[in-house]
């Protein structure tokens, strides 16, 4: 595939190139016995199996537990208690549980009954019709409240070093911390009274505490944990809105209308700021400190507001991601593909398959020079 046409193609999200294939090779494969299925609460809710196994070595590793995804995923399996099953390590990492050894079986295994109610805190179990999943309803379940907060610290998240699963562990049995705005009222003397804690790690944790406060709104509809609300979406939308004020205005059906953000996740989105309970923990995080904006570049003079393009080529002076910022801080719209809602391709050298589909659609065709000047008229004069 020639190189000129890497930038036609694209990545999906930050990091799937659709000029790329990946190899993988054949994962190493090895048999054990499935001694228990157990099932713990994610932070969103959702309850998850996981296979507990007679430790086995896989790829160099000892392998004792594995993950199972979902109950419909053991269902489709056929997976019974006391198995002798097939185990692999996914990308030699996770381990996974393939497939039952049926042959094996002497009568002895005992079928998987998924829980009616949640594990963590008895709450009666819910399964919508539209996912796989199933979910603990309760809010304060102390599993959804645990992995909660594990995420909100994570590197992707708020990014606040120093704060592991352990030390979350701690927080929670100490009644030191009982949400995300609670991490940003501890105190030195509240840590020093943990395990493991000295003067100097208590000191650098209350500076992490502190430097995540100043993370863009991006990162922290990331920490959040809202369900569908990933990095990528997370990242359209505080470029959107660029004040959390401005995001808690808008309506699921506002939402679903911005390019690259869904139906589902503007339905989450709209839902979980909506509930009084969350409102007020965004109020609380305020409070404490915790950044409510993204850094958007804002430009007035709004000329391409409406308007949708698409961009080919390699331009003079600007790249693709610089042309796109370029084009959406004046209220445009950059797709991926020409069709008839296009208003302008903009081309620049070698530009590739796009070219022909705008000639053959009538689809205007700009250069560099030609959408500069379109961008310092007003709006509404291109």
């Amino acid at each position: 595939l020639p190189l000129r046409l890497w930038p036609e193609l694209g990545i999906i999200g930050e990091r799937e190139p659709r000029w790329a294939v990946a190899y993988k090779f054949a994962p190493d494969l090895a048999t054990t016995r499935l001694l228990e299925i157990r099932v713990n609460v994610g932070r969103t809710g959702s309850l998850n199996p996981y296979a507990v196994l007679e430790p086995v070595e896989i790829g160099g590793a000892t392998v004792k537990l594995a993950t199972l995804h979902n109950f419909e995923d053991v269902e489709r399996k056929g997976l019974r208690i006391g198995d002798r099953v097939l185990v692999k390590r996914a990308g030699d990492v996770i381990p996974q549980v393939v497939a039952p050894l049926t042959e094996e079986r002497t009568g002895d295994e005992t079928p998987f009954v998924p829980p009616e109610r949640c594990p963590e805190c008895g709450t009666p179990v819910e399964r919508p019709e539209d996912e796989v999943m199933a979910y603990c309803p309760n809010s304060s379940c102390p599993g959804r409240i645990y992995w909660g907060i594990v995420h909100f610290v994570s590197q992707g998240a708020m990014d606040i070093r120093g704060l592991g699963e352990r030390t979350v562990q701690q927080l929670l049995d100490e009644g030191l911390v009982s949400d995300f705005a609670d991490l940003y009222a501890l105190e030195e003397s509240d840590l020093l009274e943990l395990e493991g804690f000295g003067e100097v790690s208590a000191h650098n944790l209350l500076e992490s505490l502190e430097a995540s406060k100043r993370r863009p709104l991006s990162r922290l509809l990331i920490a959040l944990g809202i369900r569908h609300v990933g990095g990528h979406a997370a990242g359209i939308i505080a470029r959107r809105y660029a004040t959390m004020d401005a995001l808690t205005d808008a309506d699921a059906e506002e939402l679903a209308a911005i390019h690259g953000i869904g139906e589902t996740t503007a339905s989450a989105l709209a839902t979980f700021l909506g509930e009084p309970k969350n409102r007020e923990l965004i109020r609380r995080l305020r409070e404490a400190g915790v950044n409510m904006e993204e850094p958007v570049e804002r430009v007035e003079n709004q000329a391409f507001q409406g308007l949708t393009f698409v961009v080919t080529g390699t331009l003079p002076a600007l790249s693709r991601g610089e042309a796109k910022t370029f084009i959406e801080q004046r209220g445009g719209r950059v797709t991926g593909g020409v069709s008839g809602n296009t208003d302008y391709l903009v081309v620049g050298e070698d530009p590739g398959s796009k070219l022909d589909r705008a000639r053959k659609l009538g689809v205007p065709q700009i250069d560099e020079a030609r959408l500069r000047e379109l961008s310092e008229r007003s709006g509404g004069d291109t």
